[in-house]
Parts: C-alpha cells; sequence; structure tokens
C-alpha cells in the first residue's frame, strides 16, 4: 500500500467511526491554514432518505487527527507534484460512502 493509499485509509477509518448511525454518508470540509498548524473542519452527513445534517464529532481528538491526516496529504501531494498549476490545495471536500467505504475527494485551490 502506498503512502497516500494509508493516508486515505487513515480519513476514512476516522469518518467511518464518527458517522451518526443513521448516515449513509458522511461529508466533512476541510480548510487547512497555510502554515499547516490549523483547519477549520464542517461535518455533514446524508441519511438513508437524503437528507444533509451536520453534526459534530464527540471528540476533539477527531479534529486533531484529521488535521494530521491532511497536512499529511498536502505535503505528500507538494512532494510529488500534484498540486493544480504548481500551487498548494486550500480546502478539501471529503466524501465517504458507507455502502460501498468508498472515499471520494475533491481538492479546492
Amino acid at each position: 500500500m502506498s503512502l497516500d493509499d494509508d493516508i486515505y485509509q487513515g480519513i476514512g477509518e476516522i469518518l467511518a467511526a464518527i458517522a451518526p448511525p443513521d448516515a449513509d454518508v458522511v461529508l466533512v470540509e476541510a480548510e487547512l491554514s497555510s502554515e499547516d498548524d490549523h483547519c477549520k473542519f464542517l461535518f455533514d452527513y446524508i441519511s438513508p432518505s437524503g437528507a444533509k445534517q451536520w453534526f459534530l464529532p464527540n471528540s476533539a481528538e477527531v479534529d486533531s487527527d484529521l488535521l494530521d491526516l491532511f497536512v499529511r496529504l498536502r505535503s505528500f501531494f507538494e512532494l510529488n507534484g500534484l498540486y493544480a498549476a504548481g500551487k498548494p490545495w486550500k480546502c478539501c471536500v471529503v466524501e465517504l460512502s458507507l455502502r460501498s467505504m468508498k472515499i471520494k475527494i475533491e481538492f479546492k485551490y
């Protein structure tokens, strides 16, 4: 397994662990600081009826663990020249389907 696969797996495991009981999909929007020292998170989920609801993880440790993973992911992008137009991404939206356990990440520059 490659380094980025480990990072994606870690993000998915955290989101699966914090998902509300009635969630089909977990969404998190993460906006990282340029110094990689803090991150603003927005947590949502989609219920089986298709309704989108926000939620908060029950532990601040979730924010810290996700911050570490997103900083590692952005560093991986930098080290491997994966930035669009050479600029680092500032924000990403993660979508985890709890049915298929597939993760999708959209990067915003």
